[in-house]
This record gives structure tokens, C-alpha cells and sequence, in this order.
């Protein structure tokens, strides 16, 4: 008997190592190549830092915490594969860095920050900028978050190619619900109930695009990434992009 309860226990640690082994894009993909203009790979020393998203020809919007070191990055804009050459990217460096006012680090409160590039975009059919929601989204819509973070999870393996995964936005009060007390109306969830779909390490600052709109900014989850019934919490666009317009409308070209 003991012998059978031992095997019970080293087949379910097991099971549950592979579960947390498990791919974050299962059910997501690699990106079809150009698709995500609007994305911004923000690249430390050749490794993925954060993403972002191109608002302005001159200005990204990321993640607050992603501050770190962040005068170092480069800019990657109309990138795809961060290993090879395209031909389509362009490099610039940040001039300038802002943080939203009222970012709190716990728990993450208004997770926004703009970064101003050294020289603006030129504008292509690999590099456009992406419009902000001016309207929160409805539970249920359909979204897209693509960023080059880890695929898997808690283990880290980080993809060449961009990823795009579909996600679904989460009513409030569920998301509330699922995270007693962090929840601000400042924060959006997406995901999916049976888990298996998130964003990851890597991925903060990156888009959450609801048709066609920028609706959240990747800003934090479970330690694991992708359980169910945990979805990712994203900056909430609809409810910064007064500060957005008004940070750009303001400063001096």
C-alpha cells in the first residue's frame, strides 16, 4: 500500500511539473510577418527588456515598470525576428522617459510610462503607429497580445518571432473575483477560463489590440504564467488616454 500511494505521489508530481512546463501560446502562434506594425521590442544588451507600442512617431507607450535601465534599451521598431535582419526595422534610443504621475508599484496602479525617441518613426507598411481606446472594452471582446516573452513557464524560453496569442477581456467584477484587493479600475484582465494562454516574462509594456485599438499595456500576473481561471492584468488604456495626448499634445517637438 505504501508503495502504491508513493507512485501516486511521484506520477502526480509529475503531471504536475509537465503542467508547469506547459506552452504559454498554446492555442497562439508566431505572428504573420508584418502584421503588428504598431510593435515596439525594447532590447537590452540583445535580450528582450519589454515591448511597447508605437502612439506617436516620436513616443512609445510601455509599461511604468519596465523603468528600469531604460535609458539603455534600443528601440526596435518594424522588427519581427530579433535574431535576423529583415530589413524592415528601425533603431532609435529613448531621449526621454515619463511615467504616469499616479504609477503606484503596489499593485501596479496606472502602469504607464512614454518613452520619446531620439528621431521620430518613418512611417511604412512595417511601421505605423496604433490608435488608443477611448472606450473601455466590453467583456468578452476578442483580443490579440503579441510580444516576444517566454513560451514557456515557470521555466524561461524566449521565441525569436514575434507571438500573437487570442485572449479574451474579463469583466470587472470576475477579475476582481480572481485577485481579492489588487484590482483597480485602472487594470484590464484578458485571458482565457482553461488557462494555457497568457502573456509571460518578457512580454510587459507589450499591446493588448482589441479590433484594431489599443486597449491594455501588459503589466502583471501569477508567478506561473497561464493557469486557469488566472488571466493576465493589463494597464487599462481607455482610463490614461487623456494623460497619453495630453503628455504628447504638451511637449515641444
Amino acid at each position: 500500500m505504501q508503495l502504491l500511494i508513493l507512485a501516486m505521489l511521484v506520477a502526480g508530481a509529475a503531471a504536475a511539473a509537465l503542467e508547469r512546463r506547459r506552452i504559454i501560446g498554446l492555442g497562439g502562434h508566431s505572428c504573420t510577418n508584418g502584421s503588428r506594425p504598431y510593435q515596439v521590442a525594447l532590447v537590452k544588451d540583445g535580450h528582450i527588456h519589454c515591448g511597447g507600442s508605437l502612439v506617436d512617431r516620436k513616443w512609445v507607450l510601455t509599461a511604468a515598470h519596465c523603468n528600469k535601465d531604460i535609458r539603455s534599451v534600443r528601440v526596435h521598431l518594424g522588427d519581427y525576428n530579433l535574431r535576423t535582419n529583415e530589413g524592415t526595422e528601425q533603431f532609435r534610443r529613448v531621449k526621454n522617459v515619463i511615467v504616469h504621475p499616479e504609477y503606484n508599484r503596489r499593485p501596479r496602479d496606472n502602469d504607464f510610462m512614454l518613452l520619446e525617441l531620439d528621431e521620430p518613426a518613418e512611417l511604412n507598411n512595417d511601421v505605423k503607429t496604433i490608435s488608443l481606446a477611448t472606450q473601455c472594452p466590453a467583456p468578452g471582446t476578442k483580443c490579440i497580445m503579441s510580444g516576444w516573452g517566454s513560451i514557456t513557464s515557470p521555466q524561461l524560453t524566449f521565441p525569436n518571432e514575434l507571438q500573437c496569442v487570442e485572449l479574451y477581456s474579463v469583466s470587472q467584477d470576475s477579475c476582481k473575483e480572481r485577485y481579492r484587493g489588487l484590482i483597480t479600475e485602472n487594470m484590464l484582465c484578458a485571458g482565457v477560463e482553461e488557462g494555457g494562454r497568457d502573456s509571460c516574462e518578457g512580454d510587459s509594456g507589450g499591446p493588448l489590440v482589441c479590433d484594431g485599438i489599443l486597449q491594455g499595456v501588459v503589466s502583471w500576473g501569477t508567478d506561473v504564467c497561464a493557469l486557469p481561471k488566472r488571466p493576465g492584468v493589463y494597464a487599462n488604456v481607455c482610463k490614461a488616454v487623456q494623460w497619453v495626448t495630453d503628455t504628447i499634445r504638451d511637449r515641444p517637438n
